[in-house]
């Protein structure tokens, strides 16, 4: 160390010495003060040039365009429409020259077309609070484990292992409060006024036009109402009730519920 530095650590420690308590603790929070702009501006320093280089990174020069041209082509098989140019490979279009047909998509009850495109207060209401009524009219509830993310990235609805469906039991007690399948054995004013207590912006009329709906077009509905009338008819049967893949289910779509897609085979007694 110099003269020059002991000299003037010398006279450094000679007037803290003579400072007040107040005025060591004004100059120490001034020097914080100037470290934390300068903080500050080194990071914005390296934010703005963190910015810089990945713009300029994703900047490509002399991009070759690539057109599809207009959709004016139809298919000659079924009248879709696609871009000029949107063939594959084999030169095969959309359908694969007439070998793919797809079949036409059925028509939606005249209730639900009602409700999804009038102005009428149920409509309204309807739209309004789908959510509420699709909980209320399902068959059974979607469980998973969910994981959010670590971190603080930006929030996404993640399920880890599988998804399952959990099936409530056919008649409710102190453990089971009714809901889900179980409702479709009472009567459609009666299941309606049990949802009705747990959605009270809903409207009962609108819920008990869907669950007669439902009643008429889901076979789900029909099965359960069927075990409950084989278990008030016998009451010391043993009576199960297992739904059935059928083996030209397509897992990967989100088949309606019909009687070919799968089944509810219900089996009295223990042997089946």
């Amino acid at each position: 160390m110099s003269l020059q530095d002991l000299y003037y650590n010398q006279r450094r420690r000679k007037q803290r010495s003579i400072e007040s308590f107040d005025e060591t603790l004004q100059k120490k929070s001034a020097r914080n003060e100037v470290y934390r702009l300068r903080r500050a501006r080194n990071r914005s320093d390296q934010l703005s040039q963190r910015s810089t280089n990945l713009v300029h990174s994703q900047i490509e020069v002399n991009v070759p365009e690539r057109s599809c041209g207009n959709m004016s082509e139809a298919c000659e098989f079924y009248g879709a429409f696609y871009w000029k140019n949107e063939v594959n490979s084999s030169k095969k279009y959309c359908c694969h020259d007439g070998k793919v047909c797809l079949p036409n998509l059925t028509e939606a009850p005249d209730l639900f077309k009602e409700l999804l495109c009038s102005d009428s207060q149920e409509a309204k209401n309807y739209r309004q609070h789908i959510r509420e009524y699709n909980a209320e009219l399902a068959f059974a509830s979607m469980g998973a484990e969910i994981k959010a993310p670590p971190g603080t990235v930006p929030y996404c609805f993640r399920i880890h292992d599988q998804i399952y469906h959990m099936v409530s039991p056919l008649y409710s007690n102190e453990l089971n409060k009714s809901g889900y399948g179980q409702l479709y054995i009472f009567d459609s004013s009666e299941a309606s006024n049990r949802r009705i207590e747990n959605n009270q912006a809903c409207l009962h009329s609108v819920m008990e036009k869907l669950d007669t709906l439902l009643r008429s077009i889901n076979p789900f509905a029909e099965s359960y109402l069927q075990m409950h009338q084989l278990i008030q008819s016998n009451p010391v049967l043993n009576v199960k009730m297992f739904f059935m893949e059928h083996p030209d289910l397509d897992l990967r779509r989100n088949n309606a519920p019909t009687s070919r897609t799968e089944a509810a085979v219900i089996f009295v007694g223990d042997d089946g």
